[in-house]
């Protein structure tokens, strides 16, 4: 599995709420009684991202978005997007929702969690499905409990949980259980 694929994706999510973040309002330090909980809500957000070369780098689409600005807590509905490399889609990934943390450290997907990496001239498609991903953005690393269903050409496998460090590229699957078939070279 192709570590930097998840990293960006947590970095697309984080991109997304930082955005909606900053011109929301929240940059102004609302000040806000205790007893009320102002929230923004947007719905139907595109968002576009370059490289430093000003190349497409990301596409994501978004159904629904809320921020609570008291404690800084967003929610996301229907999240979908695309990688591209050198100009040319090489990742999807989708979520029913995804939630962020007050800080932006801690984003969860949820439900029908999807993260493909397409097939190129080096290397096969594979696809990662669950239902509930964690992930760090300080530490790079995501975790999930709940199954993982991993499909390439060569192998088909599921596992309890997973924990991976995307800066060291390590992954740890729990009680695998699967099939695997070597192409013939």
């Amino acid at each position: 599995m192709d570590t930097r694929l998840l990293y960006t994706i947590a970095l697309v999510i984080v991109s997304v709420v930082g955005g909606f973040y900053y011109y929301s309002g929240k940059s102004h330090k609302l000040d806000v009684a205790d007893d009320q909980n102002l929230h923004s809500t947007a719905q139907h957000i595109q968002v576009v991202q370059t490289n430093e070369r000003g190349q497409l780098y990301a596409k994501a689409s978004i159904a629904k978005m809320t921020q609570w600005m008291k404690d800084g807590r967003a929610e996301l509905d229907n999240l979908q997007g695309t990688l591209y490399e050198h100009g040319q889609p090489h990742a999807t990934f989708s979520a029913q929702h995804a939630r962020a943390n007050t800080d932006d450290h801690e984003v969860e997907l949820a439900g029908d969690v999807t993260v493909a990496k397409l097939a190129d001239a080096d290397t096969p498609a594979i696809t990662f499905q669950t239902e509930r991903l964690i992930g760090n953005t300080q530490t790079h690393q995501i975790e999930t409990t709940s199954a993982v269903n991993v499909q390439s050409p060569q192998a088909q496998f599921v596992s309890q949980g997973l924990n991976a460090n995307l800066n060291t590229g390590q992954y740890e699957f729990f009680a695998i259980r699967g099939k695997y078939a070597p192409t013939p070279p």
